[in-house]
C-alpha cells in the first residue's frame, strides 16, 4: 500500500539526492546492507538500548535503500547489476532483521520463522513476475514498505509496554503481535501476488497466441 505515496518519497528525497548525485546508487546500497544487519544484531541483544538501536538502524536502512533507488531513477542510473544488488541486499536485510527478533527473548522463535518464510515469499512473487517476462508486482497490504514501518515502530511499543509492566499482552508480546501480522498477512500478500501474477501472464500468453495466429 505505501507504494503507493511513491511521488511524495521522490519530493521529501530530492534534496539529499541533489547533495548524492555524483555517487553511485549502487554504493548506497551496499552501505544499506550494515545497519540492517546491525539491526538484527540490536534485536538480539535487547535490552532498551537494544531496542532503540535496532529502531533506528532499521529506519537508516530504509532511508538508504529509498535513497539509492531514487538516485538511480532521478538521475538515469538505473541498471540490472543496482536492480540485482537491490534484492540481494534486501533480502538478506530482512532475514537479519527477523532472524535477530527470532533469536530474542521477546519473540517466539517458530512463529518468527514463519514471518520469514513469508516475507521472503511476498519479496520472491513481486519480482518472480518481471523475471518472467511480466511486470514486477507490488500489489498486497504488507509489501517491504509496510513491513520496515512496522519493525521501526515496535521497539518503542515494546520500550513503552515494559515500562508500564505489562511484558506481554494477551500472552504474546507486542513484537510477537507483530510477527503474527507478518506471518498472516505476509502470506495473505504472497497469495494475491500469486493471482495476480497469474493473470499478468496469462494475458502475455493470449496476446502472443493472438499474434501467432494472425
Amino acid at each position: 500500500m505505501l507504494h503507493k505515496l511513491r511521488p511524495l518519497k521522490e519530493k521529501l528525497l530530492t534534496p539529499a539526492g541533489n547533495s548524492l548525485e555524483s555517487v553511485s546508487p549502487n554504493t548506497i546500497t551496499v552501505i544499506s546492507l550494515f545497519p540492517g544487519l546491525l539491526a538484527g544484531v540490536a534485536w538480539y541483544i535487547g535490552g532498551f538500548w537494544g531496542l532503540a538501536a535496532a529502531s533506528i538502524l532499521t529506519l537508516t536502512n530504509g532511508a538508504l535503500d529509498l535513497l539509492d533507488g531514487h538516485i538511480a531513477r532521478r538521475y538515469k542510473k538505473a541498471s540490472p547489476l543496482g536492480d540485482f544488488l537491490d534484492c540481494v541486499v534486501d533480502r538478506y536485510t530482512d532475514v537479519a532483521i527477523l532472524t535477530g527478533i527470532a533469536f530474542s527473548i521477546y519473540a517466539n522463535s517458530t512463529l518468527s520463522h514463519v514471518a520469514i518464510v513469508a516475507v521472503l515469499l511476498v519479496s520472491f512473487l513481486g519480482t518472480q513476475s518481471q523475471a518472467s517476462g511480466g511486470v514486477r508486482v507490488e500489489s498486497g497490504v504488507l509489501g517491504r514498505a509496510e513491513r520496515h514501518f512496522l519493525l521501526i515502530i515496535i521497539p518503542w511499543v515494546q520500550i513503552i509496554s515494559i515500562r508500564a509492566g505489562y511484558f506481554t499482552w494477551w500472552k504474546f508480546t507486542p513484537v510477537e503481535w507483530v510477527i503474527l501480522v507478518l506471518a498472516v498477512f505476509g502470506h495473505f500478500t504472497a497469495f494475491g501476488r500469486i493471482l495476480e501474477g497469474i493473470k499478468i501472464l496469462s494475458r502475455l500468453q493470449n496476446r502472443g497466441d493472438e499474434s501467432d495466429e494472425e
